[in-house]
Formats: C-alpha cells, structure tokens, sequence
C-alpha cells in the first residue's frame, strides 16, 4: 500500500502555480519560427473549425427540419383518429362505407404477444368476412411497448405499416399479417429497419424510394406517440370505454371481454360467437 502522504490544499496551489510558471517560461522561449508555425496551424484550425461549424449547423439544420416536417406528417388512408379502414376485397373504404356493414376495431401494437395470440387464430375468419364484404376491419396501429424491445420494434414496425397505408394501402392487410409473422420475442432485438423493408417486400410492396425515406426518417414517430396518447385517453371508436391495452376489439361498438381467459382469446369459435350475437 503505498504510504506517501497526499500534498495539502496549499501545497497543491503552489504546485499548480509552479506548472503555470513553466508552462509561460516555455512559450515565452519559443522563437519566431516556432511563433510562426503556430500562427499558421492557428490558422489552420480557424478555418477547419469554422468549416466544421459550418457542417454542423447545416446537418443539425436539416435534421431539425426534417424532424419539425415529420412532426406534421399525417399518413394518408388513415381516419381521423389514425384507423386503417379495410373493406371488401382487403382494399381501403371510407368511414361512410364501412358504416354500411358489420365493423370489427382492433387496438394493437406490433410488439404485442396477447395480439397474435389473438390474431394468428382469428386471421382466416375475420379475413373472410372482411374479404366478401360482410364486414370491415379498422385497425389502430398503436405503440407503447418499446420498452419491451432492444430495438424499439414496436414504434419502427407501427411506422413502416403506416408508410404502407400511405402510398400502397392495398398492401397494408397482408404487411399486418407479415408483421405479427415476424414478431420478436419480449426484450430482444426485433428486425432491422432493413429486415423490416424485406419483411414489406415479400408481402407484395414495392420498396420505392418513397418507401425507404419513409421507413428510414421514421416519418410517423409523432404521429404514432399522438395516436397512441389519443387510444389511452378517450374513448374506442364505435364504443363507449377507453382501452386499457391491446389487443382492444370491437364488434359494432361491442367490446371482446375475454375477461383474461387465453381459452377465450385464441377460440376462434368463441369469437364467431361474438360476431354472430353483434352483427348488423
């Protein structure tokens, strides 16, 4: 153990003030050359910072008005409280048409493993009720489960659904399929922005340019947070009560109580049931 006693407060200001001392000695030496060289390299590192600046304040500029712009981004084919409408032959419909016929809302987030507990089971009759028009599908991508994620899956595949509902929304009810397929397990690293994109690709989207900046800039980050503030706030659309989480469905305005019980929510005979009780 080392026995050497530390210097006093006084005796460590006489040491730095000793240092100073030498240190203004030594520049105080140095000739014109050396005074030269340092004007130059002065110089130099003037010109280098403010070049330096220059990016910076270009790059930070155009990151905060990307950013600012996204901020206002609204994805199109989407209803007024962020719904993804889908009709008849698995295509976007209006609000106005899918009043017409039976509605089924869904609330769910992509990083959520009860929601493909319920939707892997349920997949081939909704889509078969949505597909000959006896019904219509209206899901609300939320998210508030990044915590959940290494790679905050939840929030990224929410916004890469909506690029898809934005510029090829007769993609978006296989991509949701595709998204619960590829679902990663709670508190690991789900797909990459890139496996995402493949992920879309083998669905039948085309990854256009449009899409990549989509995807990449994470246009609709503000959009989801908000959409995903509204679900917990208010009321469900078409029912009466705010959802507590996901998956959250409804059958013209009547909520699915599987009050808790997985027999409930992966039967999909026990949700024909339901939709049989509650259709138009």
């Amino acid at each position: 153990m080392n026995q050497t006693p530390r210097p006093t407060r006084s005796e460590q200001r006489e040491q730095a003030r000793a240092k100073a001392r030498d240190l203004r000695e030594q520049r105080a030496k140095g000739d014109k050359r050396k005074r030269l060289l340092i004007s130059i390299g002065l110089t130099v590192g003037i010109i280098a910072v403010v070049a330096g600046v220059v990016a910076a304040v270009f790059a930070f500029s155009t990151s905060s008005n990307t950013n600012a712009e996204n901020a206002k981004k609204v994805p199109a084919n989407t209803t007024e409280f962020g719904g993804v409408l889908i009709g008849k032959n698995l295509v976007p419909v209006t609000p106005a048409q899918a009043k017409k016929v039976n509605q089924i809302v869904i609330y769910q987030d992509y990083q959520c493993p009860i929601c493909k507990l319920f939707k892997d089971p349920n997949a081939s009759q909704i889509k078969a009720w949505v597909e000959s028009g006896r019904a219509t599908v209206e899901y609300h991508p939320i998210s508030f489960l990044d915590g959940q994620s290494l790679n905050n899956y939840s929030s990224r595949s929410t916004n890469a659904a909506l690029c898809v509902a934005n510029s090829q929304p007769e993609k978006f009810y296989d991509v949701n399929t595709a998204l619960y397929a590829t679902q990663p397990q709670e508190n690991t690293a789900g797909p990459s922005d890139s496996d995402l994109k493949e992920t879309l690709r083998k669905a039948g989207v085309e990854i256009t340019s449009e899409m990549n900046t989509c995807i990449d800039q994470k246009r609709y980050a503000k959009y989801i947070e908000n959409r995903t503030s509204e679900a917990f706030s208010q009321p469900a659309v078409t029912g009466t009560e705010i959802p507590g989480g996901t998956p959250y469905v409804l059958v013209n305005g009547n909520l699915y109580d599987w009050g808790g019980k997985a027999e409930d929510l992966v039967n999909p005979a026990r949700f024909a049931q339901f939709y049989t009780t509650h259709q138009k």
